[in-house]
């Protein structure tokens, strides 16, 4: 046998690999990974040059192979199999991966909506500045939630999935006009924000100013919110223009639908003045 110096015990091989002995004993009797040297007396001992197989073996179990598949690996080792191997295991990884993330962005949207209905006041106005935002839009809809616009709804949840996988819910999107002429049930379409890491979106929410607001029950409270907003508008020498926007906030943390907070952020500008 060569110099014991260089060979160690299971326990010094597991203490120095970071694993169990009882890993090291099943890996052993399945034919898997062995010690290189069996003495008569029973003792085994592995050597250095072992840890680098183990190693890849524990890193093939960490990128999901089985056991079976890499017992079948070693039994023909090759450059191709090892390459074609690894090649479909980070096609999995890389979906894993942006999975994990894109579950990572639904967390902190949802977090980030109801750190916002948190502080919200029903009715309460204020004058904020927003950047410019990716958004996509549905196909048109009525406002009624007939068939229509329920198809329209569930296309664009398709679309959103497919392009997203986890993704918040979508808002409502209603033009200015709409809001200013008290025609506060005929909608435009459905909205949701893009990602900056993709270029997707259909339109954009232009930087600058915009009053923001929010309505706290069923949406039949919507149109005092907007004639609220009107006003304040008027009172601020503030022109609405564009359209209005309206996010759900708390879904994920609804009681009852009279807790329901609908937060609504519209467009608008200084008014220019008329002089004589």
């Amino acid at each position: 046998m060569k110099n014991k110096k260089c060979l160690y015990t299971i326990g010094q091989f597991a203490k120095l690999n970071g694993i169990n002995k009882r890993t090291l004993h099943y890996y052993d009797e399945i034919g898997l990974f062995s010690p290189e040297f069996k003495e008569d007396n029973g003792y085994r001992y592995y050597t250095c040059f072992q840890m680098v197989q183990l190693e890849l073996i524990l890193t093939m179990r960490k990128i999901g192979l089985s056991i079976e598949e890499i017992i079948h690996y070693q039994q023909c080792p090759s450059g191709a199999s090892f390459a074609e191997l690894i090649a479909e295991k980070k096609h999995l990884i890389d979906k894993s991966i942006q999975e994990l993330l894109n579950t990572k962005i639904f967390l902190e949207q949802k977090s980030s909506k109801l750190s916002l209905s948190l502080t919200a006041e029903h009715g309460k106005i204020e004058i904020i500045k927003l950047p410019e935002q990716r958004i996509l839009l549905s196909q048109p809809i009525t406002g009624t939630y007939d068939k229509d616009d329920f198809e329209a709804a569930a296309d664009f949840s398709l679309r959103l999935k497919s392009l997203f996988g986890l993704y918040d819910n979508f808002g409502s999107r209603i033009s200015t006009e709409q809001i200013v002429t008290r025609n506060c049930h005929k909608y435009d379409c459905f909205f949701a924000y893009g990602r900056e890491d993709m270029e997707i979106y259909d339109d954009l929410l232009p930087a600058g100013m915009y009053l923001r607001s929010f309505c706290i029950g069923s949406w039949e409270k919507l149109e005092e919110v907007y004639r609220n907003i009107c006003r304040f508008a008027e009172d601020n020498c503030l022109e609405l223009f564009g359209y209005a926007y309206e996010e759900g906030l708390n879904e994920m943390s609804l009681q009852s639908r009279d807790d329901y907070i609908t937060m609504i952020t519209v467009s608008c500008k200084k008014r220019k003045i008329q002089r004589a």
